[in-house]
């Protein structure tokens, strides 16, 4: 009985023992698992470290060199040294206005006009192109305005008066404005642009000539009365009329008296300076003789009146060249 017990002793202290010793073992074995894994991911991220790890860029002094990109010699520098250095450059004060005359503020107040003709004014500008119509002449004129007749006396003439037209249209500059309008019954057939003026470009003179040659633009025909066709004239504010016309008064249904006439152009164009006789605007006559004849000498009136000593000119067969 006492040997049993005995025995029941030492199992039951074996057993105890075991159960102490079981949770050591395992603790330590976690913990060198745990170590391992430590150990083994530590070694890859230094692994991949190196690995990833920019190339390293030694530099051997021994193998630097002074290369210049430009050569220079002593005499160049020397050159740029000795070059002097550039002057300065100021601006230069505007210039002063023009002092505006008396005499030229109450002439552009008493004729009304947007711009004062320079003709009038008598400043003259020898650049500016002499414009010349079938003989008669315009000097220093930059705003001319042609009128024309086109009526049945000059059906067989007029293909001559429009080419005289065209070379004159050429004369022109772009620092000149002009318009060209026929008188038919009484009628203004005006060139486009209409009721106005247009630079004389090269562009503008050409559109002029190829709408006057269209066919049926400017037809010669019927009689005429140039009142409409001047008025029209006058409303552009020209410095020069050039006025062309076989018999300017016209006959049948559509013909005017002159001193109508010239008591219409009176109203249009009135004396200015009663000393001087200065009116306005110059109008310069061009009589063509073709088959017809003014009878009345109503074109050599009005160039009195109205063109002084050289606005009228006669364009006969002789100046078309037709006659010796």
């Amino acid at each position: 009985m006492g040997t049993q017990r005995v025995k029941i002793s030492e199992g039951e202290e074996a057993a105890s023992s075991a159960r102490r010793i079981v949770p050591w073992v395992t603790s330590i074995g976690v913990h060198l698992g745990l170590v391992a894994i430590g150990l083994v991911v530590t070694w890859s991220v230094i692994i991949a470290g190196e690995r990833d790890a920019p190339e390293r860029i030694v530099a051997d002094f021994q193998m630097l060199e002074y290369r210049p990109v430009v050569e220079t010699s002593v005499s160049t520098l020397e050159a740029v040294v000795a070059a002097p250095m550039p002057a300065a450059v100021l601006p230069e004060p505007p210039a002063p206005e023009p002092a505006v005359d008396g005499a030229t503020l109450e002439l552009s107040q008493l004729l009304g006009a947007p711009d004062i003709p320079a003709n009038l004014l008598g400043a003259a500008d020898e650049s500016m192109p002499v414009i010349e119509f079938a003989g008669a002449k315009a000097t220093n004129a930059t705003r001319i305005v042609y009128v024309v007749d086109a009526s049945g006396s000059l059906v067989s003439w007029m293909q001559v008066v429009l080419n005289e037209l065209f070379r004159s249209l050429e004369q022109l500059d772009d620092r000149q404005q002009f318009a060209v309008i026929f008188f038919q019954e009484d009628r203004a057939i005006e060139v486009p642009p209409l009721r106005r003026l247009q630079k004389a470009t090269s562009q503008a003179r050409r559109r002029a000539i190829d709408w006057i040659s269209e066919g049926d633009n400017v037809v010669p025909g019927y009689g005429s009365n140039p009142v409409t066709a001047l008025e029209a004239a006058f409303d552009l504010h020209p410095e020069v009329i050039f006025l062309l016309s076989d018999s300017i008064t016209g006959s049948g249904a559509y013909e005017v008296d002159q001193a109508s006439l010239l008591a219409s152009l009176e109203s249009m164009n009135p004396v200015r300076d009663a000393e001087s006789g200065r009116r306005d605007v110059v109008i310069q006559c061009v009589q063509f003789l073709g088959e017809e004849e003014d009878r009345l000498g109503t074109m050599r009136r009005i160039a009195e009146l109205h063109g002084g000593e050289s606005g009228y000119k006669v364009y006969d067969r002789k100046a078309m060249g037709l006659e010796d």
